[in-house]
C-alpha cells in the first residue's frame, strides 16, 4: 500500500512538472537568464516561441535543462546559468533546484513547492527561502537563519525576534502596504541606521 501511494505521488509530480514544462508565450515571455547580470537587466537568452520547448528536469534533481529552440536541441547545465523566466515569473537555480523569485528589495525572497509527508501521502507545501543577495546561497527562511545572516544589523535581528514568534510568521504579508512585514522591518531598521550615521 505504501509503495502504491509513493508511486501515485511520483506520477502526480511528474505529471504536474510536465504541464509546467511546456513554454507557451501566450502566458508571458519564457527564456533563460545566463547570468545574474542578465537577470538584473531583464535580458533573456533563448527567448522561446510557442513552438519552442523547455524541459526543466526537476524530478530526481536533474542537472540540466533541455531546450528545443528554433528547431535545435540544446542542453544547459543548471549550475552554469542563473535561472529562467516562465509565465511572467522569474526563477533562480541553486544546487540544481529552481526557486521562484518573490521579492528582491533589500534581500531576496524565494518560494518553492516542496513535497512533504501529509497524513498517508505527500503533498506540495509552499516553502519560503531567502538569500542576502543574488550571489549568496539560498537558505530556508527561518528566524535562526536570518539571525545568523545579519550579524552586524543588531536592530533588525532584535526586530525579528520581537515581531515573529515562529518561522511561519516570517511570510506575513501586509496587503495595505503591499509588502512583506519582514521587508518592512528590514527597511525600517536600515533607514534608522542610515539616519543615525548622518
Amino acid at each position: 500500500m505504501k509503495n502504491s501511494i509513493k508511486t501515485i505521488a511520483a506520477i502526480a509530480i511528474i505529471s504536474l512538472s510536465a504541464l509546467r514544462l511546456q513554454a507557451q508565450t501566450s502566458n508571458g515571455t519564457t527564456g533563460v537568464y545566463l547570468t545574474e547580470q542578465d537577470y538584473r537587466s531583464n535580458k533573456l537568452t533563448y527567448t522561446l516561441s510557442p513552438t519552442d520547448k523547455m524541459q526543466l528536469n526537476e524530478f530526481l534533481d536533474g542537472k540540466n535543462i533541455n531546450l528545443v529552440y528554433q528547431g535545435k536541441k540544446l542542453t544547459l547545465a543548471k549550475s552554469e546559468i542563473f535561472g529562467y523566466r516562465m509565465h511572467s515569473h522569474d526563477f533562480r537555480f541553486f544546487h540544481n533546484e529552481a526557486y521562484s523569485i518573490v521579492d528582491t528589495a533589500g534581500f531576496t525572497l524565494y518560494k518553492k513547492d516542496k513535497l512533504t509527508q501529509q497524513g498517508k501521502g505527500y503533498s506540495p507545501v509552499e516553502t519560503y527561502f531567502y538569500s542576502i543577495n543574488l550571489q549568496q546561497p539560498v537558505q530556508k527562511l527561518t528566524i535562526e537563519n536570518l539571525w545568523n545572516s545579519f550579524p552586524t544589523q543588531t536592530a533588525f535581528r532584535y526586530s525579528i525576534q520581537n515581531n515573529f514568534k515562529q518561522d511561519a510568521d516570517l511570510i506575513a504579508y501586509d496587503k495595505l502596504s503591499n509588502q512583506y512585514k519582514l521587508k518592512y522591518l528590514y527597511f525600517q531598521q536600515n533607514g534608522a541606521m542610515a539616519h543615525a550615521n548622518l
